[in-house]
């Protein structure tokens, strides 16, 4: 299918969703009467800049002209958030590379290259406990849940579609937490300049940036943090990938290259023709373009989104990860075709109701994930084998998020990927609800994409933990459709209580079975939050419901066979954006009415029943359930309408902390020298 460009860059366009973002899993708790979701795989806010401007130890020392201009350089500290996930890098002098000789044996690097850090066996035993006593209570709960349905009379157009919908959300939506709470494991850190390999033996690599029609400013910035990376010139070569076909993009890189003077680093412009009539596949497109069609030759792949900036010590953090030891001798080990790092965004606040920074995604779920060697390709800050990626016939069209679709073709042919822990580059984020809402859009439809034409139940070659992961990747979306059933159930309850019977049972048993169940199940989503902070539990409870709509909206997309353009997402908000922001919050807002007039007519029926001499306090308790699990919702939906409203502030929150002159993420900070030999 081809993937045609429908708007104007290419910026941010990497398919986190396709794991967990457009995936957050759609509910493990159920209600009587509705319910809410319980995160798995949902997308974390993180903190704000930091003010430490020191230079990272593993910036090149090659002299500098004192003459260099402030637009030539740039600063990626740390922000505080994350300084224990990006540690303390070691103060070596790396370019000192090219005197490190001789092979190196496993004592004396202590650190086995394919080996990742698992938890002790006792903190195993501790969590997977919760695990199976979780899973015992649900199944106690919903065979509690399925005899009460099929002993006791109920509305049947209304009760069968909630009990059904209300077991694929216990069922479906608990899975990942369980998968994330049974299997972890973090990677060692581990530098290049430790492994000791002679210059001359080091791999070529191409850094590949593709881009389409964004400002010009923002893709110089990306280009010159890459041609600063802390590795030898003459074995690096940055790629401009434009197919947006741009003077101004021919003009800045041939700028660029005259700037650059004595540097023995490359530096290409690349557009490719595009002839009318014949897909040409966007990213997927333009990337294997310029692997196949124009020359490039690095032994390694490094692609980066636009607007992304990485750090100098990129390469010598992520490159030790494709080594191995054989016969006390360093070599590329050739199973391994890719290494992901995570992503991190300069405009994003600390107070992002959204949840942008994907924290948790970049954390237990990708670490789960790494557990099994299946992390996921997320589009950009990723590092490839080119002897792999071309063994597979580079990245694989059918889906508008290929990145992903690519990793499943790798793992399809037996090859490993690795996911490292270390915040190595920062971009930008999304500036409004539009924007957030329609790159989230693409995401999940691209992974409903891959479910349907590319369900991993019947891919040849994948492991069966593997054929798990990829498959509830995208049924997870599909889940939205009777969740939101669910989370209207407790209106239609209060509504038409006098002639609709949803679910009837007795609310004490109700307690007795649900409670125990609940507890177990925000056990294991504690514990599947063991590294990030839990203030973030919040956001991701909040996202579990606000993405819905946007979700099902996909689901309907896909299945009726709309035609999914490659729609990129634009890093302006603008006033004029406020009405597209507004049509997004709409089913907020009728679920907001709806949900006031149920509340109202609930309180009110409380009162009648209350005041009549033969009460029922169990119909009191029943209405009481149905009426917290409204309110909850509605909390639950607020996060888009919230962001919506500060957009009116004419100084919102993310201004303030892109402008910020005390926080040094300023992609434009003049403190690293930029076109070091």
């Amino acid at each position: 299918m081809d993937t045609a460009h429908d708007s104007n860059s290419y910026s941010s366009t990497t398919s986190r969703n396709d794991v967990a973002a457009a995936g957050t899993p759609v509910g493990a708790i159920p209600f009587p009467a509705g319910g809410f979701s319980a995160p798995a795989g949902s997308a974390i806010s993180s903190g704000a800049t930091s003010p430490d401007a020191s230079v990272s130890p593993m910036t090149s020392t090659s002299p500098v002209s004192s003459t260099t201009s402030a637009s030539k350089r740039l600063i990626i500290p740390p922000s505080p958030a994350m300084a224990v996930e990006m540690g303390v890098l070691e103060d070596h002098n790396h370019s000192d590379t090219s005197s490190a000789t001789g092979s190196i044996s496993q004592p004396e690097l202590d650190v086995n290259f394919n080996a990742a850090v698992y938890h002790t066996l006792k903190q195993k035993i501790f969590e997977r406990t919760f695990v199976v006593a979780a899973q015992l209570a649900q199944l106690a709960y919903l065979t509690w849940r399925w005899y009460y349905f099929i002993v006791t009379p109920s509305t049947l157009y209304v009760s069968l579609p909630f009990i059904i919908a209300e077991t694929m959300i216990v069922l479906g939506g608990s899975f990942i937490t369980y998968f994330l709470v049974w299997n972890q494991c973090k990677r060692p850190k581990l530098r290049l300049i430790d492994l000791k390999v002679e210059r001359q033996e080091l791999p070529t690599v191409d850094v590949m940036i593709p881009c389409y029609n964004e400002p010009v400013e923002i893709v110089r910035e990306t280009t010159l943090a890459a041609l600063a990376m802390d590795y030898p010139k003459e074995k690096l070569s940055i790629v401009v990938c434009d197919d947006g076909n741009s003077a101004a993009m021919r003009a800045l890189i041939a700028q660029l290259r005259a700037d650059m003077g004595g540097s023995k680093a490359t530096l290409r412009y690349i557009a490719r023709k595009k002839i009318p009539g014949v897909p040409h596949h966007a990213k997927a497109g333009n990337i294997n373009n310029a692997l196949m069609n124009e020359g490039t030759s690095g032994d390694f792949i490094v692609i980066f989104d636009c607007d992304m900036i990485c750090r100098p010590e990129f390469l010598q953090c992520v490159l030790p990860h494709f080594y191995k030891l054989e016969e006390d001798a360093l070599v590329i080990d050739e199973e391994v075709a890719m290494v992901q790092t995570p992503q991190s965004f300069v405009n994003v606040p600390e107070d992002d109701p959204l949840g942008q920074q994907y924290r948790y995604f970049y954390g237990p779920v990708l670490h789960g994930w790494d557990s099994v060697g299946t992390t996921p390709c997320c589009g950009t800050n990723v590092t490839f084998s080119r002897k792999a990626l071309m063994s597979v016939g580079g990245f694989t069209y059918g889906s508008i998020t290929e990145d992903f679709l690519t990793s499943m073709t790798l793992h399809s042919h037996g090859f490993r990927t690795k996911y490292i822990h270390e915040y190595l580059a920062k971009g930008l984020s999304p500036e409004s609800v539009h924007d957030f809402m329609k790159q989230r859009f693409r995401w999940a439809a691209g992974g409903l994409e891959i479910f349907v034409r590319h369900n991993a139940l019947f891919k040849r070659g994948l492991r069966p933990v593997q054929k798990f992961l990829y498959f509830w990747a995208g049924f997870n979306t599909c889940l939205a459709i009777p969740m939101i059933y669910l989370i209207y159930c407790p209106i239609i309850y209060l509504l038409g209580q006098s002639s609709v019977q949803i679910a009837t049972f007795d609310t004490v048993q109700y307690f007795i079975f649900f409670l125990p169940y609940m507890f177990l199940q925000v056990c294991c989503m504690n514990i599947s939050y063991r590294d990030v902070p839990k203030i973030y539990l919040r956001r991701s409870l909040q996202e579990s419901v606000f993405m819905l709509f946007c979700y099902a909206r996909a689901v309907i997309t896909v299945v009726v066979g709309f035609k999914l353009g490659f729609k990129v997402t634009s890093k302006d908000a603008e006033a004029s954006e406020f009405r597209k922001s507004f049509n997004w919050c709409i089913p907020y807002l009728i679920y907001y009415f709806l949900g006031s007039m149920s509340v109202g007519f609930g309180v009110l029926n409380m009162y009648r029943a209350y005041q009549a001499p033969d009460h029922d306090p169990m119909s009191m308790m029943a209405l009481c359930v149905s009426l917290f699990w409204i309110c909850f919702i509605m909390w639950q939906m607020w996060p888009p309408i919230g962001y919506l409203l500060r957009c009116l502030d004419p100084q919102p929150a993310v201004e303030k902390v892109v402008a910020d002159d005390a926080a040094p993420s300023s992609r434009q900070s003049a403190i690293v020298p930029v076109l070091a030999q």
